[in-house]
C-alpha cells in the first residue's frame, strides 16, 4: 500500500515538473523559411535567397547567422536592410528577412551541392544547388555580329565581348590577323587600346574596326581575333565580305583641262565618265560650279547605270556671261554616285567679241580723225 502511494506521488511530481518546464518554455519554436530550397544553376550564376526568420516566442530572439558551405569553396554574402550581417534580432510575433547571395564558381563539377544556413535559436536551413554542367577555368571571346558586308572603301566595325571566367583579374593583349594592307583598331570605353583589364568573373565590351586595303578585291575575308593574358587566352573569328571596289573618273575626251569661250557665248565640251572600279555604279548625276552669271548644262544630266570598266560620253554646255572680261575662269565639274564621286576643273579663257574689237578700232579712228580736223581748222592760227 505504501509502495502504491509512493508510486502515485512520484508520478504526480513528474507531471508537475513537466508542466513547470513547459510553462517556462516558449509557446512554439522560432523558425527559418524560404520557399525554394533546391535550385538548379550553371557555372558562374549567382543564386539569391530570401529567408524569413519567424519569432513565435514571447520574447525577443537574437541569433548569430552564418552559412556552412560543407567544404565547398563558393562565395556567398549574407545581408539584411542593405548591410552585411552576422547577428540578427527579431521582436516577439514578428519576422525579419535575411538575404543570401550564393555564387557558383566557374570551375566546378556537375552535380548536387548542399549548404546549411545556421541561425541559432531559429534553427538550421538546408539548401541544395544542382549544378547543371561542368564549369571551366577559361576566358571567352564572342562577337555580336561576326559577318559584315561592304565595299573596299567601307570600315567594318564589330562589337566583341571578352569574358574573364577565371578566378583572377586578367590583362589581355588584343591582336587581329589581317590581310596585307589592312588596318585593325581596338577601342574600349571610348579609347583606342591594345590591351584591356578584366576583373575575375567579369566581362568587357571591345570594338574592332577593320579598314580594308585600298582597292582590295571582292572576296570573303576571315580574320582571327585574339585576346591573351599570362594564364589564359581566347579567340574569335570575324568575316568581312567585300562586294567590290568603287572607282569613278571624269575628264574631257581629249584629256585637256582648258578651253576658250567668247564672252556671252556658249562652248560645248565633250566629257568622259568612267567606272574604274570592280562594282557597278547607278544613278550618276552631273553637276557643275561656274563663275557668277555663267550657266552650265549636261546631256545627259544623269547616267542611270555604269558597269565596271565602262565609259560613257557626256556633253557639257558652258555659257559665259556677256559681262565677262577677258581672262581665265575656273569651271568645276562633278560626277557623283551614292558610292563614289569624281571632280575636275576646266580653265576657261574668255575672249572678247570680234564686233567689240572693230567697234574699238572705229572709236580710235574717230578720235584720231576728230583731232586731225581740229588741228587743220585751228592749227594755222
Amino acid at each position: 500500500m505504501n509502495r502504491k502511494k509512493w508510486t502515485f506521488k512520484s508520478a504526480m511530481a513528474l507531471l508537475l515538473s513537466l508542466a513547470l518546464l513547459l510553462a517556462a518554455s516558449p509557446a512554439s519554436a522560432s523558425t527559418l523559411y524560404t520557399p525554394y530550397v533546391n535550385l538548379s544553376a550553371s557555372p558562374g550564376d549567382t543564386i539569391r535567397y530570401s529567408i524569413d526568420l519567424i519569432n513565435d516566442a514571447g520574447t525577443i530572439q537574437t541569433a548569430d547567422v552564418s552559412l556552412n558551405t560543407n567544404g565547398h569553396n563558393w562565395k556567398y554574402e549574407l545581408t539584411a536592410g542593405g548591410h552585411n550581417i552576422r547577428t540578427i534580432s527579431v521582436l516577439p510575433d514578428e519576422q525579419q528577412t535575411l538575404n543570401l547571395a550564393l555564387t557558383v564558381p566557374h570551375e566546378v563539377d556537375k552535380g548536387e551541392y548542399t549548404f546549411t544556413l545556421i541561425a541559432g535559436v531559429f534553427g538550421n536551413l538546408p539548401l541544395k544547388v544542382n549544378v547543371l554542367e561542368k564549369g571551366a577555368y577559361k576566358s571567352d571571346l564572342t562577337v555580336d555580329q561576326p559577318n559584315m558586308q561592304g565595299h573596299s572603301d567601307s570600315k567594318f566595325t564589330y562589337s566583341l565581348k571578352l569574358n574573364n571566367q577565371t578566378a583572377d583579374k586578367q590583362q589581355y593583349a588584343l591582336t587581329a590577323e589581317t590581310p596585307a594592307g589592312w588596318e585593325a583598331r581596338f577601342t574600349a570605353d571610348g579609347n583606342s587600346v591594345t590591351s584591356v583589364e578584366v576583373e575575375a568573373g567579369a566581362s568587357k565590351t571591345v570594338t574592332l574596326a577593320l579598314t580594308p586595303a585600298e582597292n582590295a578585291p571582292a572576296d570573303t575575308y576571315k580574320i582571327n581575333v585574339y585576346a591573351a593574358s599570362g594564364s589564359s587566352s581566347t579567340s574569335a573569328e570575324v568575316e568581312a565580305v567585300i562586294t567590290g571596289t568603287y572607282g569613278l573618273t571624269l575628264t574631257t575626251a581629249d584629256e585637256r583641262l582648258s578651253a576658250s569661250v567668247t564672252a556671252g557665248k556658249e562652248r560645248k565640251l565633250e566629257l568622259v565618265v568612267k567606272n574604274t572600279g570592280s562594282a557597278d555604279l547607278t544613278d550618276i548625276s552631273l553637276t557643275g560650279t561656274t563663275p557668277a552669271n555663267w550657266e552650265i548644262s549636261f546631256e545627259p544630266k544623269t547616267i542611270s547605270s555604269l558597269k565596271a570598266g565602262e565609259s560613257k560620253p557626256v556633253t557639257a554646255t558652258i555659257k559665259s556671261s556677256d559681262q565677262s572680261l577677258a581672262g581665265d575662269y575656273l569651271v568645276g565639274l562633278t560626277a557623283s554616285a551614292a558610292e563614289k564621286s569624281a571632280n575636275t576643273s576646266i580653265r576657261m579663257t574668255v575672249k572678247t567679241s570680234v564686233l567689240w574689237g572693230w567697234i574699238g578700232v572705229l572709236i580710235v579712228l574717230a578720235v584720231v580723225a576728230g583731232v586731225y580736223g581740229l588741228f587743220r581748222k585751228y592749227g594755222r592760227r
